[in-house]
Parts: C-alpha cells; sequence; structure tokens
C-alpha cells in the first residue's frame, strides 16, 4: 500500500493519507526547501509484498566508472546491486542534490542516473553518478527515486511505471510530485485531506493525478513538494 505525503518548507510533519499518523519531522529530512538525505529511512512507509521483490540483487556485469558502452552511456564499476544503491530517474537540480546528501549517508554507495538524452552525462560522471539512458537495458534498485519533470515526455504515467519496475521492493520508491494537484484556488491551506482537482478539468493535474496513482499501486511514496523553485543571480543588462 502505498503512501502520499504533502511537503512544505512550514510545515512541522507530514501524515499520509493512509493510516494519519506522523511520519517524520520536517526538519529531519528536509532544509532549505531540499531533501536532507536520509528521506527513505525517516517515512514509515508501507509497503506491498508485490511481484517485483527479488530474491538477488545480481545484475550484469558492467566495466570502470566513466567508461563508455557501444550506446554511449556511461557504466559502473560493479555487477553487484548495493543495499543502499539509489537510481535517480531525472538527475537534474532536485536529483543532484538527493545525491549528493545520499552519498554523505551511506559512503561507497553507488548512485544511477537515468536521463533523456547524453548531453549531461559528462557532469554526472565527475558528480559521481552512472548515466544511463531512458529505454536503457532494465536494473533493479533498494532505492528509486522519481524527480523528471511531466514536459519532458508524452507519456509520464508510462514512465513512472518503468521506473517502478526498476525498483526491487526492498528500500523505497519515491516520486516527487507537486502541490498542484490540490484543489486550493483560494492560496488557502493544504494537507494530505484536501481534495484533489477532479479528472478532466485540468490536463495537467490529469497527468500528476494519473502518475501518483501507478506510484501507489506498486507501493511507493508520493511527495507533493511545494515551494520548489531555482533562484539565478540577478544580472544587469545595458
Amino acid at each position: 500500500m502505498g503512501t502520499i505525503s504533502c511537503v512544505t518548507p512550514t510545515r512541522l510533519h507530514c501524515c499520509t493519507t493512509k493510516n494519519k499518523n506522523p511520519v517524520g519531522n520536517f526538519s529531519k529530512f528536509a532544509k532549505n526547501s531540499i531533501f536532507k538525505i536520509p528521506i527513505f529511512k525517516n517515512f514509515n512507509f508501507t509497503f506491498s509484498s508485490s511481484s517485483m521483490a527479488t530474491s538477488s540483487l545480481q545484475v550484469s556485469a558492467f566495466s570502470t566508472i566513466g567508461a563508455r558502452n557501444e550506446e554511449g552511456e556511461a557504466t559502473a564499476s560493479s555487477g553487484v546491486v548495493g543495499e543502499n544503491d539509489l537510481l535517480i530517474v531525472g538527475p537534474g537540480v532536485l536529483g543532484r542534490l538527493v545525491a549528493e546528501k545520499w552519498r554523505e549517508e551511506h559512503p561507497g554507495c553507488q548512485i544511477y542516473g537515468q536521463t533523456v538524452t547524453t548531453d549531461h552525462h559528462d557532469e554526472l560522471i565527475k558528480m559521481g553518478i552512472n548515466p544511463s539512458l531512458k529505454g536503457s537495458k532494465a536494473q533493479q534498485f533498494p532505492y528509486v527515486i522519481f524527480c523528471a519533470p511531466p514536459s519532458q515526455t508524452s507519456d509520464y504515467p508510462g514512465d513512472v511505471r518503468m521506473a517502478a519496475l526498476s525498483w526491487n521492493g526492498e528500500g523505497a520508491f519515491l516520486f516527487t510530485s507537486s502541490s498542484a494537484p490540490y484543489d486550493c484556488s483560494d492560496n488557502g491551506p493544504c494537507d494530505e485531506d484536501t481534495p484533489v482537482v477532479p479528472i478532466g478539468r485540468s490536463p495537467r493535474t490529469d497527468v500528476l493525478l494519473k502518475a501518483e496513482q501507478v506510484v501507489l499501486e506498486f507501493g511507493g511514496c508520493v511527495v507533493r513538494l511545494a515551494g520548489l523553485y531555482i533562484s539565478f543571480p540577478k544580472r544587469k543588462f545595458l
């Protein structure tokens, strides 16, 4: 059984929609509106006993980090997935922050980043993230976080489903949604019990709600993040 949590910079705790019990103080896993890992460890996740669980974490062999296969993808250094290894689908600004904090908490772990193009693979390798292309050879990981925006695909729920299939059911599958599904046009307070926008009213929220439903079906956790933004330095124009 999956969970949905509403996360804002001002909330003191978050509650799941399933059991309404507090699942951790906000300060334990977030700082300055970003994740302070270990986010997965601090949530009281309830997972379904799905067929995704595997008896072995053995995967196909890889060569060394930074090497390239025939598809132009960087390959990892080991053929075995570790218990704290993490797959980030969409390693952009948020995903890279997660990678940084996760490595601090789990030295020696392998972090993988799945992208749509190879444009930023060299950057990811320098950060210690093993990049791969969307749709490449499937592997399963104990921790998977989906950070990719819906603007980069024509089938967002389908992409989320593919990411869920990369989770082995051992640790956590986390989907970073937004507060857009909440039906709060008056800019009032929202929590997990706030009604969502009905399906059919808005194409944007339809996509998010359908993607969230996929996550819940797989026993993952949806985190509806509020206040996400990228700050750019002010520039003077002549």
